[in-house]
């Protein structure tokens, strides 16, 4: 009689499983015990294939990254043709679809480990790693808010910068509520106060493009 043929390991999935750990316990909540349990397979298997926790972790991070937080972003950047408030109202109801999906942990992946980021259970690496991360999409809300300026449908007033950080802390907050279990219907009504404010630089104001 022949031996059955071991599965073979599939770190995609492994990497999927591990994101999802990250996800719901934190970086620091998240011991390497946790992840070779939740992967199916022991400590040398594990550092062969990811390194060692810090290195899987951003792997996992750039991996959630990828899946859900660009896609979602690429939407906001790349349809012009239609009005900024629009998008950002599209933007960011898909954004607190994602943080309350019952399917997954609730939240953002990212935001919840910048929260831990700095403290004493996070090397500095991925607090690094972190701040990367937060600066890049710092800069496509920035260059997304310039180029509507250059093309007169923002005030030569705004501050691109201070826009998109305005926006990042909003979402940032909508990630934490909803870790904490806050309805959509909540979350939802945050979204109209966001656009209100960043349009409030157009009330009594002409538009005009700016020039350069």
């Amino acid at each position: 009689m022949s031996v059955g043929r071991k599965r073979s390991f599939d770190k995609s999935e492994a990497l999927d499983k591990a994101m999802r750990l990250f996800w719901e316990n934190g970086y620091s909540g998240t011991s390497v015990s946790d992840l070779t349990e939740q992967l199916g397979i022991n400590k040398p298997s594990l550092y062969a294939a990811f390194g060692n926790k810090e290195k899987l972790f951003q792997s996992a991070l750039e991996r959630y990254m990828a899946c859900y937080a660009a896609p979602l972003l690429e939407q906001l950047t790349i349809d012009d043709e239609k009005p900024l408030a629009q998008r950002i109202h599209h933007y960011m109801n898909n954004i607190i679809e994602l943080v309350s999906d019952t399917a997954s942990p609730k939240g953002c992946l990212f935001v919840k480990s910048s929260c831990e980021a700095g403290g004493t259970g996070v090397p500095e690496e991925v607090t690094q790693a972190l701040q990367s991360m937060g600066l890049a999409t710092q800069q496509v809300l920035i260059t997304l808010f310039d180029k509507e300026q250059r093309l007169g449908r923002l005030p030569a007033t705004a501050e691109p910068k201070v826009m998109a950080d305005y926006l990042m802390s909003v979402l940032y907050g909508i990630s934490v509520l909803a870790r904490q279990g806050r309805p959509k219907q909540e979350l939802n009504s945050i979204i109209e106060m966001t656009i209100n404010t960043l349009s409030l630089q157009l009330d009594d104001t002409e538009v005009v493009p700016v020039a350069g």
